[in-house]
C-alpha cells in the first residue's frame, strides 16, 4: 500500500486527542457562562497585570482554587492552550504524512479556527465586551465540529473507504446540509438565550428546536436507508438528539424556574453546561455524517479506482 493510502496513525491520534481535549474546554466554558465568571481574572496571556503579572501557564495554584468562578475560568484557559498545542501537532503530522491536499488544508482550517476562537476569548477579557462573549460562545460549537470532522477524516476507515454509487446520494447530502444549518442556527439562538435570558430568545430557540428536530430525523432516516457506516451514524444521531432534548428541558427548568433572578450556584450549571456540550456533539456528528455521505456518488457516476486519491468532491 502506498504512502498516500496509509499515512500512519499519528495524524489521526493527534486529531482525536485535540477533539477530546476540546470536550472539557467546552464544559468549563459553559460553566463560566452560567456562573457569569468571564471577568474574574484580569488579563489574557499575562494575568492580573500590576497585581502579580502571572504568565497564563504559571498562575499560582492558591489563586486558581480561590473560588468556583476562578477555577472554572482558569481551567478553561488551560484547556484552550492545550487544544491549541495539539492542533499545531496535528497540523505538522498531517502535512508530513498525508498526501491529500484538501485533508492537509482541513488541518490548517482546524488550527485557524482554534486560534480565532482563542483570540476572541482573549479580547473578550481585555475589552470586557459582552458582545465578544456572545460571539465566543456562539462560535465554540463550530470550532468543536471542525475538530471532530478533522479527526473523522484522518481516520484510516475514512482514508481507505471506497466510494459507492447511490441514486439517493444527492438527496442524502442535501438533507445533511439542511440538518447542519438548522442545528447551528438553533445553537446560535441558544447562545443568545444563555447570554440574554429573554423570553424573545426563548421563543426563537424553541421554534428553531422544532425545525431542527424535523431536519435531523429526516437526515437520520436517509442515513439509515443508506446502510453500512451511515446506519451507525443514524443511531448516534438519534441518541444524541434524545439526550439533547432532555437536557434542554432540564436546562429550561433550572434557568427560568430554579435560578430565576438569583445568582447561580455551581451545581446549577450542570444541566445548562451539558446542554451546550451535547449541542456541540450533535453538530459535530451531523457534520461528520454529511462528510461521510460524500462517499456516495450519484447513479451513473463511476467510483474512483483509488479511493485514497479521490477528489475533494467525493468527500465534502
Amino acid at each position: 500500500m502506498s504512502v498516500s493510502q496509509a499515512p500512519g496513525r499519528w495524524p489521526h491520534r493527534l486529531a482525536v486527542a485535540t477533539f477530546l481535549a476540546a470536550i472539557p474546554l467546552l464544559l468549563f466554558g459553559g460553566t463560566v457562562t452560567t456562573l457569569e465568571a468571564g471577568m474574574v481574572i484580569d488579563g489574557w496571556l499575562v494575568l492580573e497585570p500590576g497585581r502579580g503579572d502571572h504568565f497564563l501557564l504559571f498562575y499560582p495554584i492558591d489563586k486558581w482554587f480561590r473560588d468556583d468562578g476562578t477555577f472554572a475560568e482558569h481551567t478553561h484557559r488551560l484547556f484552550g492552550a492545550l487544544v491549541g498545542m495539539l492542533s499545531i501537532a496535528t497540523l505538522v503530522a498531517t502535512w508530513r504524512a498525508v498526501r491529500r491536499t484538501w485533508v492537509r488544508w482541513l488541518a490548517v482550517a482546524s488550527l485557524a479556527a482554534v486560534c480565532i476562537q482563542g483570540a476572541l476569548g482573549g479580547f473578550r477579557v481585555l475589552e470586557n465586551s459582552p458582545e465578544l462573549a456572545f460571539l465566543h460562545g456562539a462560535l465554540a460549537q463550530i470550532v468543536f465540529a471542525i475538530l471532530g470532522v478533522t479527526a473523522a477524516v484522518l481516520s484510516p476507515r475514512f482514508l481507505q473507504a471506497r466510494t459507492v454509487t447511490d441514486p439517493e446520494s444527492a438527496a442524502l447530502r442535501a438533507s445533511g446540509v439542511l440538518a447542519l444549518l438548522l442545528t447551528y442556527v438553533t445553537i446560535f439562538a441558544g447562545a443568545w438565550l444563555r447570554h440574554s435570558v429573554s423570553m424573545a430568545a426563548l421563543g426563537v430557540h424553541v421554534l428553531l428546536v422544532m425545525l431542527a428536530i424535523g431536519a435531523l430525523v429526516m437526515f437520520a432516516a436517509r442515513l439509515k436507508r443508506a446502510g453500512g457506516m451511515q446506519r451507525r451514524q443514524a443511531l448516534v444521531l438519534h441518541l444524541l438528539l434524545g439526550v439533547q432534548f432532555l437536557l434542554g428541558a432540564a436546562s429550561l427548568w433550572i434557568v427560568f424556574f430554579v435560578i430565576g433572578n438569583r445568582a447561580p450556584e455551581v451545581h446549577q450549571s450542570v444541566f445548562p453546561t451539558l446542554h451546550v456540550m451535547f449541542g456541540a456533539l450533535l453538530l459535530a456528528q451531523v457534520l461528520a455524517a454529511t462528510v461521510w455521505s460524500g462517499r456516495r456518488l450519484g447513479q451513473g457516476v463511476a467510483a474512483p479506482e483509488d479511493p485514497a486519491r479521490a477528489p475533494l468532491e467525493a468527500a465534502s
